[in-house]
Order: structure tokens, then sequence, then C-alpha cells
């Protein structure tokens, strides 16, 4: 017998079909990939207090991941542009909060909705497939919010870094990757980015 499609894949691929070059893939992230993001954040904010934003929520196959961890569901920021899956996530996750939006305009959302303390950032958002000036504008706006040393968790399917070489100089971030997960369709990599701390 055929096994059920978790809740909002149809509704994923709906999405996918109307704006292709903004979804990013087909399905949902995979179970796999998203304990990776999620064990990844977890790693990442250490000790730091405030809020988890997560960009490009989607279905929230990475919220269940971080939620699973442990992390409190009113510590989570989502953050989804779609009007359609922002009602999706604010129907199946009652605890976190629910920022619809655009991830470009970062700070300006998370002031408007009273957040004003970032631990870390988790992005599902296709930065490779986007223009080169919104993936500058979302970076941009991820490192104003987060402190110094705070890290952006964000996966890609590409052999490249998702963050481009000349704005991590730019912002002088480090980057790192994890092992490929070959099991995720299509395969891929979680990255960490992280603005170093002054001596």
């Amino acid at each position: 017998m055929a096994t059920a499609a978790p809740p909002g894949t149809a509704l994923f691929l709906k999405r996918w079909l109307r704006r292709p070059f903004t979804m990013g893939a087909v399905v949902p992230s995979g179970r796999l990939l998203a304990h990776a993001m999620a064990e990844t954040t977890v790693t990442a904010i250490g000790e730091r207090a405030g809020a988890v934003i997560e960009l490009g929520a989607g279905t929230g196959e990475v919220t269940k991941a971080l939620l699973s961890t442990g992390i409190e569901p009113s510590r989570l920021a989502l953050v989804e542009r779609d009007s359609e899956l922002a009602a999706f996530l604010r129907r199946h996750f009652p605890g976190p909060r629910i920022v619809e939006g655009d991830a470009a305009d970062l700070p300006r959302l998370l002031a408007s909705n009273g957040i004003d303390r970032v631990a870390a950032a988790v992005s599902s958002l296709p930065l490779l497939s986007l223009p080169s000036e919104v993936v500058e504008g979302i970076v941009r706006g991820v490192f104003a919010v987060l402190p110094p040393g705070g890290a952006l968790v964000q996966f890609t399917y590409g052999p490249r870094p998702p963050v481009p070489r000349a704005l991590r100089e730019q912002l002088g971030l480090a980057g790192s990757s994890g092992r490929r997960i070959w099991r995720n369709v299509p395969p891929a990599v979680v990255w960490t980015f992280r603005k170093p701390v002054a001596a």
C-alpha cells in the first residue's frame, strides 16, 4: 500500500508550479535534511538567548525538526512570504510566531513584530536561484539582526556555497559545510555562515 504524502506536500507542489524559481524545490525538505538543519541550528545557537528565525518556512518540515530538538515553540519566528503557505503554517503550528513578509526586508519585519533579539537564523530559501540583489538584501538583513558571532544556517543543492564569495568577503563571513545528504531528493549540503566576533 502506498504511503500517504506528508501534509502540505500537495500545497507545496501547487505553489512551486506557480512560482518555481522562488520555491527552489518541487517537494519540501526531506526528513534527513530537515534534521541536519535543526541539529546544525542548535549547535549554532549555543547559549545565546533570543528568537530563532526560520526563513522560507514553507510547509514546516524544518520547523518540525527544530521543535523536535527541544526549541520552545514560542522562541521560533517563521518568516514566509507566500500568503497561502503562511496560512498553512498558522493552522499547523500554533506555537511559533508566523511573520508573513519578504525575508529581504527582515530587520523591518522583525521590528514590526516586536522581535528585537535574535539567536540564530535558519534558511530554506533558494539563494542560488534568486537574483543577486535579492540574495544580498536577504543576507545583509540577516546579519544586521544577528548578534556578534551569530550564525545563518542555509542548505543548498548546488556544489558551491549558497552565499557568493564577494558578499562573504564584504561582510567578513566565515562559511563551513556539513556532509552531503545523499538520501535527500535532490542531495543537499547544510552550510553555516558566521560573522567572526571582533577581537
